[in-house]
């Protein structure tokens, strides 16, 4: 009796491979160009200390975005590395390259990006910051998703965690 199911095992393998061989291959990934962060600062607090920090923060949002991006499965965003390499012949330009979309929208397309994200850090004080964020379409120029997210504080903690927000209103925000 014991050798009946061993025996019948052989005929079920197959059926449960099935469910982990792959049938068919997975759909390429959407790709999202996260350009530089723009800080638009109305804070009366100019201290250079706390300007850069900041500015700091605003490469590392970028950059936290990106990887959140990349983490989450169906989007790929474009690397560090390469978007540093793409926005630099158009940095010493404009005071912030968001100043010309076209700008950004030619450095997200020689990235083979199909989706741009621009963004900005809007510091009105030291206890409420606003990221704002608009994802564009390179492909047909539709605006695909603008959003706010306000901060009632100005620690990198805080930032930090709008940051995944908006990493999360981004993946929403693409077609599927």
């Amino acid at each position: 009796m014991r050798l009946r199911p061993l025996l019948a095992a052989p005929l079920f393998l197959p059926s449960m491979l099935a469910g982990i061989v792959p049938t068919a291959t997975a759909a390429p990934r959407a790709t999202v160009f996260v350009a530089p962060i723009d800080l638009f600062d109305t804070a009366a607090d100019q201290r250079p200390a706390v300007v850069a920090d900041q500015r700091l923060w605003l490469h590392e949002a970028a950059a936290r975005i990106r990887a959140d991006l990349d983490h989450a499965g169906p989007v790929k965003a474009v690397g560090t590395v390469e978007t540093r390499a793409r926005m630099a012949p158009i940095n010493d330009d404009y005071d912030h390259p968001s100043t010309c979309p076209e700008c950004l929208a030619t450095a997200a397309r020689k990235a083979h990006a199909r989706f741009l994200f621009v963004g900005t850090l809007h510091r009105v004080s030291d206890l409420i910051v606003y990221l704002k964020g608009y994802l564009l379409d390179l492909r047909s120029g539709r605006e695909l998703m603008g959003r706010t997210f306000e901060v009632k504080s100005d620690d990198h903690i805080m930032l930090d965690r709008v940051a995944d927000r908006m990493a999360t209103a981004i993946e929403r925000h693409l077609p599927h």
